[in-house]
């Protein structure tokens, strides 16, 4: 039995007036096989920006890469949005933005400790990822995937970490709901208006990878540096051994934790937020 079931009365009570302008719609599952699954194909049939898809459990969630998602029923946030940007809009970095969204939206909760954001699209606390991001395009229509872990309890995932270990109590699921959908959907006008360099500063308070020796995965190689940094692209600064600075829009990073090129990835694990098929286009920022 769920605990505390996803309640729409209850996620309104959170929201201000101004984002609920930008809402259109709530939708609650009790069951589907991915939420930006779903929501792509409401936008594909024109649904609204500010569409919401929520779920208390998903069968087929899936990562970036093809990673599996870790989906159990009724302890975690699941959580899609539909937004409408114009045709000619530059949503890159947009993915850095969210993160700043999703930490402010933690901070309001009480959980201000040891926050981090980890390129490309990872929220940590205590150096273990507590959230993660996913963006997809279609055409005009970008669907961001978010999913926060509650309630994990995984004594074999020592990477992971969720809100109730860092609260000390049970999470109250629908009051981070609401804070987290108000957050997105009063800061995303935002972007549209400003673009990444709104969020920046923020992002770089919280930046879990700067100055840090660490090695870039990309399909082609293996390049090994000091971060520098995040640009007004969203791309990560990496200064390679012959002291270059190069951008990368995507890839795995991955934290050199000794002389001996032992590294941590803290998001090669399973995570719990949704994807869809390769049949879209994905943005890792």
């Amino acid at each position: 039995m769920i605990k505390e079931p996803l309640d729409c009365q209850q996620i309104h009570r959170m929201f201000s007036p101004e984002s609920l302008v930008n809402l259109s719609k709530i939708e609650i599952f009790d069951t589907i096989d991915s939420t930006n699954t779903w929501l792509l194909k409401q936008a594909k049939a024109g649904a609204a920006s500010g569409h919401v898809c929520l779920a208390e459990q998903q069968t087929q969630g899936r990562g970036r890469l093809g990673r599996s998602w870790y989906s159990p029923r009724g302890t975690n946030i699941y959580c899609s949005l539909l937004w409408r940007f114009s045709p000619d809009q530059d949503v890159s970095g947009l993915g850095i933005a969210v993160g700043v969204m999703v930490v402010n939206a933690l901070s309001q909760y009480g959980i201000r400790l040891r926050l981090q954001l980890k390129w490309p699209n990872d929220v940590l606390a205590r150096s273990r990822k507590l959230s993660g991001i996913l963006l997809e395009r279609n055409e005009s229509a970008v669907v961001i995937g978010i999913g926060i872990n509650l309630d994990v309890k995984s004594a074999e995932e020592k990477n992971w970490i969720d809100v109730a270990e860092l609260t000390g109590r049970t999470a109250e699921r629908n009051v981070l709901m609401g804070l987290l959908l108000n957050e997105m959907l009063t800061k995303l006008p935002l972007f549209e208006k400003n673009g990444l360099n709104l969020f920046l500063p923020e992002w770089r308070k919280y930046d879990a990878l700067l100055g840090k020796n660490i090695v870039i995965n990309t399909p082609r190689e293996n390049i090994p540096g000091v971060m520098r940094g995040v640009n007004e692209n969203g791309e990560l600064l990496l200064e390679n051994k012959a002291g270059v600075l190069q951008n990368f829009a995507s890839g795995e990073a991955s934290v050199i934790r000794s002389h001996k090129s032992q590294m941590l990835d803290v998001s090669d694990t399973p995570n719990i937020y949704p994807h869809t098929t390769n049949a879209n286009t994905q943005l890792d920022n």
